[in-house]
């Protein structure tokens, strides 16, 4: 082959190691948990799992129940508790964890009821069809009721009862003739609203009067993912679009015509946003990005507009996630970087991989967890090490008991807000062959010591034996 014809083959390139000084930083600020707590383990730690819950037993007002929850998280690649037809989308728990909703790329959405680490079905719900899936779905504070939306201009809401009846009610949010797309759909902490992301635009919906409050021509790309700052308030928005910003939007701006100025502006990003989440605080959050990036940001540290209008602009690269490989440098520094803290090691490709803060209750959110292509579910300590990596394609390999692991893309998770549970909505690799084209995997916690991950056990149901005690009597 001539020498003017070869292509230059490049390979990725490596990740780099993540600055565990500032993650620690973040860990003695006490926003993210005890703090006594934020130390890395080592392996010589004596106080483990096991002694933290027998001397809970014994003394019970000497251990702090956070503490424990703090060391127990999900540890095994886990088992597929339903099979789907189709591909998995999206799946989460409802705020208090009695619900699990999850929807697939054929127009069903399931209501699971939770009892402990079982899911039981409550009610399959066949949605409207509309263009190519649903996009995603939400569940109401109060678990009466579900939204979902595809790639029109339409979102329906429907009831999650068992007993309710099957109506799906029209929610329209066109504003004109436009090409309509909501790739993203939140309920306001009351239920009364919803804010939505669709091609360039956020919208706010007032779902009482039937009217849309705002359409704002938000950023200059589709707007993958919206939600609120505050689970219990309406008046912050954060969007992440393909435009590779993240920005901020006070409700009050929005109000003030078409082209609204946001409040911040977070750059950072290298590629398009795929998912962006709140802690809940009105402070941090945390985005995937096309550039193989979690990035964790903080308010405090945002662009104004007028400073963001500064910077040199990145130029759009022309990667296709959807079937390319990343050639980016995953070292590089956008002109500009306000983020805190990077996480890397997951695979952000295929589909619009989502991450979350895990739960207040038990762990102090003191950990950022995602699904990623590769079919891992990736969970990071906020010093930016991964300290446990969940492997779905060997849930779904046992499932069909095959001889070959196929491999499947953990799209969404989410993690019980009081157990250490993890459910991850899969699909499988379009370009393999596959059994089963999606699914529900559940990653429960089997292993009792430290956070320092260990060689996987042959059984994963088996229960650990019982840790040796010497007999000590209390008096």
């Amino acid at each position: 082959m001539p020498l003017h014809t070869r292509r230059r083959v490049r390979t990725p390139s490596p990740i780099p190691e993540p600055d565990t000084e500032k993650g620690n930083e973040l860990l003695n600020s006490g926003e993210f948990g005890r703090v006594e707590s934020a130390y890395i383990p080592s392996k010589d730690n004596k106080k483990n799992v096991t002694r933290k819950l027998w001397m809970r037993q014994l003394k019970p007002r000497t251990v702090n129940p956070l503490s424990i929850g703090e060391s127990i998280i999900p540890d095994n690649p886990g088992k597929v508790v339903d099979a789907y037809g189709e591909s998995a989308y999206s799946g989460q728990y409802s705020e208090d964890g009695s619900l699990f909703a999850s929807c697939d790329k054929d127009w069903r959405l399931r209501i699971y009821k939770t009892a402990g680490n079982k899911l039981v079905r409550e009610k399959l719900i066949q949605g409207v069809a509309g263009r190519w899936t649903i996009t995603d779905h939400n569940l109401s504070l109060d678990n009466h009721w579900l939204i979902y939306s595809s790639i029109t201009p339409h979102v329906y809401l429907t009831r999650t009862a068992a007993d309710a009846p099957d109506a799906h009610h029209l929610l329209d949010f066109s504003t004109g003739d436009e090409d309509y797309a909501l790739w993203s759909v939140r309920f306001s902490g009351d239920g009364r609203e919803i804010v939505a992301g669709g091609k360039g635009k956020i919208y706010v919906y007032d779902i009482e009067s039937r009217t849309v409050l705002h359409s704002v021509r938000a950023h200059q790309d589709d707007v993958n993912s919206v939600c609120f700052a505050e689970p219990t308030s309406s008046q912050v928005v954060f969007s992440g679009s393909d435009d590779h910003l993240v920005k901020v939007w006070d409700r009050r701006s929005m109000g003030a015509g078409r082209y609204s100025t946001p409040s911040g502006v977070l750059v950072g990003h290298a590629e398009g946003i795929t998912y962006v989440t709140s802690k809940g605080d009105n402070r941090y959050l945390a985005s995937n990005g096309k550039d193989q990036k979690m990035l964790l940001w903080d308010l405090r540290m945002m662009h104004s507009s007028r400073d963001y209008s500064k910077l040199p602009k990145t130029r759009d690269s022309g990667f296709d996630y959807r079937s390319d490989q990343y050639r980016g440098h995953k070292a590089t520094k956008i002109p500009g970087d306000c983020s805190v803290m990077t996480f890397q090691g997951h695979q952000v490709l295929r589909t619009l991989i989502r991450c979350h803060f895990s739960p207040v209750h038990s762990t102090g959110q003191r950990y950022l967890y995602t699904g990623s292509a590769d079919g891992k579910v990736a969970i990071y300590r906020m010093d930016g090490t991964r300290v446990r990596t969940l492997d779905t394609s060997e849930a779904f390999q046992r499932y069909t008991q095959s001889e070959r692991k196929t491999p499947y893309v953990a799209r969404d998770v989410s993690w019980h807000p009081y157990h250490p549970t993890i459910l991850s909505s899969c699909l499988a690799d379009r370009y393999t062959s596959h059994e089963v084209s999606g699914g529900i995997v559940q990653h429960t916690f089997t292993r009792p010591g430290n956070f320092e991950p260990e060689v996987p056990e042959t059984s994963d149901t088996e229960p650990p034996p019982p840790p040796r005690q010497r007999r000590r009597f209390l008096y």
